[in-house]
Formats: structure tokens, sequence, C-alpha cells
């Protein structure tokens, strides 16, 4: 974990880079797809949805712990967005366009002043901080 400075332009910018974000989404979509079959089954992709700790509120600590049946539903839901065609398993282009609507929530919800914030290494948050800087380097 790192703390980084971005706002929105930070993650637009990523997005808006065509090459990398794709290269981005593919590389994590081949570390998701455990069984290398071009596809995420459910339990691939929940696998990875509970890496995000959607339900985290504080740091790492869970104020209220949801049941199993509740935890199940939540990914379910958060499956069956990623699985557009609804086939029961989501293919790159499903991934990508999800991972990139869920990237630009983010972005609009930190708006363009630039936020402090603790990253995960390897989060496309993360890589898109990186883009950032090596760009500037670049410059």
């Amino acid at each position: 974990m790192s703390v980084e400075i971005l706002d929105a332009s930070t993650i637009c910018n990523f997005i808006n880079d065509t090459e990398f974000f794709t290269k981005s989404i593919a590389d994590r979509f081949s570390t998701i797809d455990s069984n290398h079959d071009g596809l995420l089954s459910y339990t691939e992709l929940a696998s990875e949805l509970k890496k995000l700790r959607v339900i985290e509120t504080h740091f790492g600590i869970d104020d209220i712990v949801p049941s199993n049946d509740e935890l199940g539903q939540l990914y379910q839901g958060l499956f069956a967005r990623f699985d557009h065609d609804g086939n029961g398993s989501v293919d790159l282009e499903e991934y990508k366009s999800e991972m990139r609507e869920v990237m630009l929530s983010i972005a609009s919800g930190l708006g363009f002043l630039p936020v402090q914030m603790v990253l995960e290494e390897g989060s496309f948050l993360k890589i898109a901080v990186e883009r950032e800087m090596a760009s500037k380097v670049h410059a």
C-alpha cells in the first residue's frame, strides 16, 4: 500500500490512453482467469471482488459483518453487472467495459480537486497514478 495524490483527471487520462488501459485490463483479466479459458466464472470474479472489500467501512475494520447469504447476494449482483449478455461468464470485453464504468464512477466521485488516498499495489488506481507519474517524467 502507498499514499498517493490523484484526481479525476488521473483516472480519465488512464482510461483515455486506450492502449495502456486495454493492456492493464487484459493483464488483470488473465490473472483472475485461473483456469485460462478466456472467461471469468462467478467463482473467479467473486474471488477478485472479495479482495476489493466492497463492504469495508474503515481501513480494514468492518463494523457490520453481513451474513453469508447477504454476501452471496452482493457478489451475485456484482457478477450480473459484469455479465452483460447473461450467459453465466464474463469475457474480456465485458470485464473491460464494466471496469471502465467503475473507474469513471470513481473519477466522478473524486472530482477535479486532488485528494490523498491509500492505494493497494497493483490496483487500477495505483496503475493510473504510476502512468501519470511516468508521463510527467517523460514530458
